[in-house]
């Protein structure tokens, strides 16, 4: 399992990618997670330099697109906007040479749980397909979401994969996101468990040695996700997440969101590698 901070590591006296990305490495880091929060303005070929740095120092890549983002507007200029982001970062994720594409598919507004999953396994096939005739070799990863108003629990994410293929859509699992999206889902080994198997029936195997997984403690209400917090606060547990993975006998990458990215990123690295 790799693990890497979400952006630049707070530490990093520069502040661009490349820099973080050699900063990760320094600290022991294998994964980088490019930050396209705000929207991708990185050029082809500084993303063509990540990709080179990252290479050297056998660094894994993937990339948050926009938070803003939703492809079940009815607002049609905000759907063009949308569709157009993701494939302008799928574009720089490739010439950077990562996998993962994670971006947030988008608010239920006023459609019913049937409509919007119809909405989005179409919307999901036109993206994958437009990727592939780009040539682009990445993977759309949408992530599991903290709110229940917004689309993305894991079994919709896990089935729409199944349904359209593992080769284009691979979900990333945001581990807090699940937490608070079923109001503190997770307690013990087994609650993890249920998870892994659920990904290992709808796509295999190969789901649980390629996982991308976000992870932070999490603060939480009745309405879903409030805000990210330190590792320390074990909302949700690590340990039986760890003890799950282990015991499935998981690989991939673990991208530190919580507020202090670059310390808890090592610290689950050596609370994982300890427990083999």
């Amino acid at each position: 399992m790799r693990f890497g901070p979400a952006g630049v590591p707070i530490s990093c006296e520069k502040r661009d990618s490349v820099s973080g990305i050699e900063c990760a490495h320094k600290l022991g880091l294998d994964a980088f997670e490019l930050e396209f929060v705000h929207g991708c303005r990185m050029k082809e070929d500084v993303a063509k330099e990540a990709g080179a740095v990252a290479k050297k120092y056998d660094i894994v890549l993937s990339a948050h697109a926009s938070y803003y983002l939703n492809l079940l507007s009815e607002n049609n200029s905000k759907y063009k906007k949308t569709v157009n982001e993701i494939l302008l970062t799928a574009k720089i994720l490739d010439a950077a040479g990562g996998d993962r594409l994670v971006f947030h598919p988008g608010f239920f507004l006023k459609l019913s749980h049937s409509a919007a999953y119809e909405r989005m396994r179409k919307e999901f096939k036109y993206l994958a397909k437009e990727i592939e005739e780009n040539g682009y070799n990445i993977h759309l990863s949408p992530e599991t979401t903290g709110k229940q108003t917004a689309f993305g629990s894991l079994e919709d994410l896990y089935s729409l994969s199944e349904e359209i293929g593992y080769d284009k859509i691979r979900p990333t699992v945001d581990w807090a996101h699940l937490h608070a999206r079923d109001n503190g889902r997770f307690k013990k080994k087994q609650d993890y468990a249920e998870v892994l198997e659920l990904i290992e029936k709808k796509v295999g195997k190969e789901g649980l040695k390629t996982l991308h997984c976000h992870m932070s403690s999490i603060n939480f209400s009745a309405k879903g996700e409030r805000n990210h917090l330190t590792m320390d606060h074990d909302i949700p547990p690590l340990r039986p997440l760890f003890e799950a993975l282990h015991e499935f006998k998981c690989d991939g990458v673990f991208i530190s969101e919580s507020p202090n990215i670059e310390k808890d990123a090592i610290y689950m690295k050596k609370l994982f590698n300890s427990m083999k």
